[in-house]
């Protein structure tokens, strides 16, 4: 049995179109409420689409109970019972959902339309037009089957159930189906209106039934609309409301509740609209609300009324809440709420105050980059230039000074790459990609093809978009990347359709690609290419995706139209094969990510003008990082804890950026509770990360590397060894240094990622870190870390004297060491295994070595602070030691007598290892060397091991012992 009224399908009646049109186009609005005892149930479109919430009020709880991209509308409860109309299969279905056993259940199958459900005890009812014409249905649920009510050649529609009785409209004229005698009755005769002949008798919708009575909204012959109330048990009918316009009665016992209009034309949106109830047991009428706003739909179970109410709307974003009125109490409660915007903390800062044009940001560490329009003009493209703006010295920097047009720039390190029309005639149509050395102060042209566009930049590679290969039609553009390490271009799509504003994050590249589409529907998806492993991935199948998209580690971000023109932002993980929605709105445009943010325009307002929006992945929060509504093709780019975007709030384009307060960058570490149990492992940085010092953040950084690494010796060493040089130059003050020592360790991290040693998303972690240690330096000291002349000046760690711009480890680091980590690796991966079998049995005792020996490096540390390399061979002497250590855990084997196993761990808990002479604790010649077992002989590593054994037994004698040390 329906409680509530739902919108009627009614001719001439505005307030439908009204509904549809703008129902569907706001978020945040709640429509067709119903009741059943302490449960209201409504269609609430928040999340971009129609989902199906309900309320407890005996708890106080909300739910929702869908949760399917596609519209679920018009539900109806009886019992635990929920039922709805659903789109998920591209036509509209009947579901049920069962509150009891939280599952969920499709009713109809059929691919013509099925809607507007009504429910009572274990029957569904419903209108379908499976014949051609709407007919009702009904479901029994306790035997599974489906019956055809009637089978009339003309349409009936919105029916309602009681018991034994449905009741349906038709042609203006109220009808009747008693399941139990399997009889139909006309109860009312056909309105004016009727298209079969005329009947002196009122146009009837959408009729209601409880008990032997049934009302529904009649509109007279004169144009007036009121509540018609029939009572089948004595045939007698009345008529309620005709000094105003009723509308969408609705009624339980002896009352009758409708959403009144006093007087005037229905939904003008210039009168009230209020609530009213009949008492058929006093004949009197009460007014329930009197608040100046729109308040309709109503529904009623026992004492309590609900309906949706418009009297908090400040905007399109909600347009209207649902109400409840206890009529025992005679209080009224706010049941939902508009979600509230939560703005970020943080400060804003204006870049530029040129009263000419700058737009398209782009953000790299402290350094932002924009067009410029100051010395040319923007409305006829004429002489756009690049320009720098340096965080850490407030100075602002002119890149481009030639007479022609330099746009749409994009920054990694010292490069920056935007598209040059230098070469062009005018017609702006030739367009080439070129580069800019900070450290060098030199300019490259990156292409000659006189169609390249839309440049992005990681590392060493640079991939745009190229229509040299199009016939002059503009349809197929392709996605070049060009490698400044091996000079090298190489074309990364070969299809013949488009493929446009591609993004790069290390091997992987992505991009829209249009090859689904045909010349009347582009049907964009996004594509990715694995540079590793030579393979292309279609990441959506939609054929919804919007430019332009974005990349960070395994995650991909875009603009996707899947829900009608709603533009959502979406997220893909490659790591988990899984998609998300992350922000509902209709106007999401140009996402970008860094980390766990994303940052993208929105007017979710609908005032014409946007707003930068961010989602924090992490912790599933959208907040709101502008508020002045004076975002205009903001074009946002984020880094670290930094957002651009360009905004006209001036009159004109200016840059702008955000950096969120430390209360919006979420701690790295919980500092408790790393191990699952109360205790800190110490890999990542504490919570009060805002009070380190560049120091403490160092040495957080070199323990993950440790803890990461702890089986890679050759990666833990050269990992480790510049971070120690990099506190050690700190420590003497030599911040530039230390900066440039660390920018050797992000250079030597993305080599390491490229040879395929350690993964993608820990090698973001250590760049992330890293980069935060260098921007924590340069806030210090307030100073560039780059150098002037782009030539080496000793500052950085040595590899061949040449300064490449991005850390003084240079290209072929990966060459060098990839075959040493190769014959490394069986070595590397045995120990591994060993690790693992002893992490659970001695995981206190390392815990304990640990703490043990840290003081001592730190003591060693203090003590030879001037001469900076002498700490090594101490630290290498304590690392070598804790690989003692960890072989003597490894000796803890089960078949060992208590004995053995009891002096073993006391040996391990106090950091005790077999003494060794100082000649065999050697400084290794290089970071990456190879250990000395991986050349012997197969005979030779047998041998050794024997040897190492029978040294360590405890059972041997005094004797036996002294032999082995003298050896």
């Amino acid at each position: 049995m329906k409680i509530n009224k739902r919108t009627a399908i009614r001719l001439g009646i505005f307030f439908v179109l009204f509904l549809t049109t703008v129902g569907n186009a706001a978020a945040g609005s709640e429509q067709n409420s119903a009741i059943y005892e302490d449960r209201i149930v409504w269609q609430d479109d928040s999340n971009g689409n129609w989902d199906i919430q309900m309320y407890n009020i005996s708890t106080s709880t909300k739910i929702q109970i869908t949760n399917n991209e596609a519209d679920q509308q018009i539900p109806d409860i009886y019992g635990n019972r929920i039922v709805w109309q659903d789109s998920r299969n591209g036509n509209q279905d009947i579901y049920m959902y069962d509150i009891s056993t939280s599952r969920e259940v499709q009713i109809t199958t059929s691919e013509s339309y099925q809607g507007k459900p009504a429910i009572y005890g274990d029957k569904i009812v419903w209108e379908d037009d499976r014949n051609g014409n709407r007919d009702i249905y009904m479901y029994d649920i306790s035997t599974s089957t489906e019956t055809r009510i009637t089978n009339n050649a003309s349409y009936q529609s919105s029916p309602d159930i009681y018991e034994d009785r449905i009741v349906w409209t038709e042609e203006g004229a109220i009808y009747l189906y008693n399941i139990s005698t399997s009889t139909e009755t006309q109860v009312t005769p056909h309105g004016w209106g009727w298209e079969g002949g005329y009947e002196d008798g009122d146009m009837n919708w959408a009729p209601f039934i409880y008990g032997d009575r049934i009302v529904c909204e009649a509109e007279s012959a004169t144009g007036n609309y009121y509540v018609h109330v029939y009572d089948l048990y004595n045939s007698t009918s009345q008529s309620i409301g005709l000094i105003d316009e009723a509308y969408l009665p609705a009624i339980y016992g002896d009352k009758i509740v409708w959403e009144n209009i006093p007087g005037g034309t229905p939904f003008s949106g210039e009168e009230n609209h209020d609530i009213y109830m009949y008492d058929l047991s006093t004949s009197t009428e009460t007014r329930i609300t009197t608040n100046n706003s729109r308040q309709g739909d109503p529904a009623i179970y026992g004492d309590r009324i609900v309906w949706i109410d418009e009297r908090n709307t400040v905007s399109d974003d909600d347009l209207s809440d649902i109400y409840m009125y206890d009529l025992s109490t005679s209080t009224e409660t706010r049941i939902t709420t508009a979600k509230e915007e939560q703005l970020a903390q943080g400060k804003e800062t204006r870049i530029t105050t040129n009263e000419k044009e700058q737009e398209h940001p782009a953000i790299y560490g402290n350094r932002i980059v924009w067009t410029d329009w100051r010395n040319g003009n923007q409305h006829d493209y004429l002489n756009g230039d690049i320009y720098m703006y340096d965080i850490s010295t407030s100075t602002e920097t002119r890149i481009t000074t030639n007479e022609s047009s330099q746009s749409l720039p994009a920054i990694y390190g010292d490069r920056i790459v935007w598209v040059d029309y230098r070469n062009d005639n005018g017609s702006y149509t030739n367009s080439d990609i070129y580069m800019y050395d900070l450290s060098t102060h030199k300019e490259t042209p990156i292409t000659t093809s006189g169609s390249a566009n839309s440049p992005a930049i990681y590392g060493d590679r640079i991939v745009w978009m190229d229509w040299r290969n199009d016939n002059g039609s503009y349809v197929n553009s392709d996605i070049y990347m060009y490698d400044l390490s091996t000079h090298k271009e190489t074309q990364i799509t070969t299809n013949g359709s488009a493929q446009q504003t591609p993004a790069i994050y290390g091997d992987r590249i992505v991009w829209c690609d249009s090859r689904k589409g045909d010349n009347y529907n582009s049907n964009w998806d996004i594509y990715m290419y694995d540079l590793s492993t030579s393979k292309e991935m279609q990441i959506t199948t939609g054929g919804s995706a919007y430019s332009p998209v974005a990349i960070y580690g395994d995650r991909i971000v875009w603009t996707d139209t899947r829900h009608s023109e709603w533009k959502n932002i979406y997220i893909y993980n490659l790591s988990t094969g899984t998609e998300t929605r992350v922000a509902v709105s209709e106007s999401a445009l140009d996402p970008a990510i860094y980390e766990d943010r994303i940052v993208w325009e929105d007017n979710q307002k609908f005032s014409g003008s946007s707003d930068i929006y961010m989602y924090n992945i992490s912790t599933s929060t959208e907040s709101k990082i502008t508020a002045n509504e004076s975002v205009s093709f903001c074009n946002p780019g984020i880094y670290g804890n930094r957002i651009v975007w360009e905004d006209v709030r001036n009159g004109n384009r200016d840059i702008f950026m955000f950096t969120l307060a430390s209360a919006e960058v979420p701690p790295l570490d919980d500092n408790e509770t790393d191990d699952g149990d109360g205790t800190d492992n110490e890999t990542e940085f504490p919570d009060n990360c805002s009070e380190l010092t560049p120091l403490d953040s160092i040495q957080a950084l070199k323990e993950y590397v440790e803890c990461k690494y702890e089986c890679h010796e050759k990666t833990r060493t050269g990992f480790a060894s510049l971070l120690d040089t990099s506190m050690c130059y700190y420590e003497k003050g030599e911040d530039e240094k230390a900066i440039s020592t660390l920018k050797s360790f992000i250079h030597l991290v993305e080599k390491m990622k490229e040879c395929k040693q350690i993964s993608a998303d820990e090698a973001a972690y250590m760049v992330s870190d890293a980069q935060k240690i260098i921007d924590q330096m340069d806030e210090r000291d307030g100073t560039d870390d780059s150098s002037e002349d782009g030539t080496d000046d000793g500052s950085e760690v040595s590899d061949n004297d040449s300064d490449n711009g991005a850390g003084n480890v240079t290209d072929e680091v990966c060459d060098e060491n990839k075959s040493v980590f190769e014959e490394a690796k069986p070595a590397c991966e045995e120990t591994k295994s060993i690790c693992k079998v002893t992490k659970t049995v001695c995981e206190p005792v390392c815990e304990e070595t640990k703490s043990v020996t840290k003081p001592v490096c730190e003591k060693t540390k203090l003590v030879t602070k001037p001469i900076c390399e002498e700490t090594k061979p101490v630290c290498e002497e304590t690392k070598e030691a804790l690989e003692v250590e960890t072989s003597c855990e490894v000796e803890e084997a089960p078949e060992k007598n208590p004995e053995e196993v009891k002096e073993q761990e006391e040996s391990c808990e106090v950091g005790e290892t077999p003494e060794k002479r100082s000649e065999e604790v050697k400084e290794p010649e290089s970071s990456f060397e190879v250990e000395e077992n991986s050349e012997k002989s197969p005979e030779e590593v047998k041998a050794s091991e024997e040897s190492s054994e029978a040294e360590e037994a405890p059972e041997k004698s005094p004797e036996d012992k002294e032999a082995s040390e003298e050896e």
